[in-house]
């Protein structure tokens, strides 16, 4: 989930969207939960298939990787792969994993600056309820119900 820095941005969809990261980072998450127990595949292999940048894709992985949802080995045969099952990994940690709390507007977020209309905003309350609700939905959806 991200917040446009430029409110004057042009978007091509609306504001409330996911990432390319977050996007390519379910397909490699997706792709690996095809797999049997202990089968690797080479991100270079899922980079190539998706048209997405190996590059690009190496950086969505080393996170994955460091918050315990994929396992990569080096070598001749190694690969990547789930870490753990698809039904214990939510798209709520896959969003935050990549792009950071989940945030419709700055003050939503709780490790934000604050709003400096905090104290007469009359939408704040509401708005942080929103979010909240759209956080609930994603950690109540794990990757096993996503790809299904």
């Amino acid at each position: 989930m991200t917040i446009t820095k430029n409110p004057m941005a042009k978007q091509t969809s609306g504001s409330l969207h996911l990432t390319k990261k977050v996007d390519y980072g379910l397909l490699l998450l997706a792709t690996l939960s095809k797999k049997k127990k202990g089968e690797q595949i080479s991100l270079n292999e899922i980079a190539k298939e998706n048209s997405i940048p190996h590059s690009f894709l190496q950086k969505i992985a080393n996170q994955l990787q460091k918050d315990g949802m994929i396992k990569t080995e080096r070598g001749k045969y190694g690969g990547s792969s789930l870490a753990k099952p698809a039904n214990k990994i939510t798209i709520k940690a896959v969003i935050e994993s990549l792009d950071g709390p989940i945030a419709i507007t700055p003050c939503s977020c709780a490790n934000c600056a604050p709003c400096k209309r905090a104290k007469i905003c009359e939408i704040k309350a509401g708005l942080q309820k929103f979010n909240e609700e759209i956080k609930k939905f994603f950690l109540s959806k794990t990757l096993d119900k996503f790809i299904s």
